[in-house]
């Protein structure tokens, strides 16, 4: 008996160069293997309550951040098909589309889980704004190169304050994005851990933090400059008074994240990052 087919939505950018090309190349294919229950490439469907199997997601790993904030407490599997640049989410390549597209909707899901991270800002005690990140959740200064004092509390007790251009607090997954370029360690996704990064601290002995996923950090933000914001996943941005406090905790929804046959993390990392030794053959 032949397997039901996989129930699909279709999520991209149509602004953006290559992406609507390569969703009309793919969706006669995707229509021959799978029921395709939207198209929305233009943020006008509300996701969030769609029924589906599974995610397919055109574009970088930015698209698919995004994708991942629209559908909201709808957990289903995403796959992204990158026409970026370094995407490191996405499995699947615009070069080899129909080979891999076949094989994902006719073969079985290899789906990994990575935690996200739940973010909340309070301002005299006032809930002002609430977020999840997948990669990053970041407290930095805006334009003005003036320090920026963050206050770290660990469960309630103080830790040390950071001061510098900001803190970077990262999940796993996201310690390859903008953690690393401040100099954090990169932290295999399927450990449960979260990752504080300082941006330029002034004082050299702050320096990356990894601490255990179920631990609770708030971020107070102390008396400094105007200009301070959080931003979670590059995308989602909120404004920071002095004494707001962000805090930080494990979500309990996860990430779902499709990945292709015979992905291999290290190889990934070897390729993106361009390690030394590494030769293609």
């Amino acid at each position: 008996m032949p397997s039901k087919r996989k129930a699909v939505i279709i999520l991209g950018n149509r602004t953006k160069p290559r992406v609507a090309a390569a969703v009309r190349r793919a969706l006669p294919l995707i229509r021959r293997h799978a029921r395709v229950v939207a198209v929305d490439l233009d943020d006008s469907l509300p996701v969030h309550s769609l029924k589906a199997d599974l995610v397919l997601v055109f574009g970088g790993d930015g698209a698919i951040l995004k994708a991942v904030r629209r559908l909201a407490n709808n957990i289903i599997p995403l796959c992204g098909i990158n026409l970026g640049k370094l995407g490191f989410l996405a499995s699947l390549t615009d070069r080899n589309l129909a080979a891999s597209l076949r094989s994902l909707l006719l073969g079985r899901l290899s789906v990994a889980s990575a935690m996200t991270l739940d973010c909340s800002v309070r301002r005299q005690g006032t809930l002002i704004h609430r977020s999840r990140a997948v990669n990053d959740a970041v407290v930095s200064r805006g334009a003005l190169s003036r320090i920026v004092p963050i206050h770290l509390f660990l469960e309630g007790d103080r830790i040390t304050t950071y001061n510098g251009d900001g803190l970077i607090v990262s999940t796993p997954l996201g310690s390859t994005a903008h953690s690393l370029s401040a100099g954090g360690p990169i932290v295999v996704p399927g450990l449960e851990a979260i990752i504080l990064a300082p941006i330029c601290p002034h004082t050299l002995s702050n320096r990356p933090l990894v601490l255990p996923a179920n631990r609770r950090i708030e971020l107070e933000i102390g008396e400094g400059p105007e200009g301070v914001a959080l931003t979670v996943d590059g995308q989602v941005f909120q404004e920071l008074r002095p004494r707001d406090r962000v805090a930080v905790t494990k979500s309990r929804r996860p990430f779902r994240l499709v990945q292709a046959a015979g992905h291999n993390y290290f190889r990934t990392l070897r390729e993106k990052l361009g390690w030394g030794g590494y030769f293609a053959k």
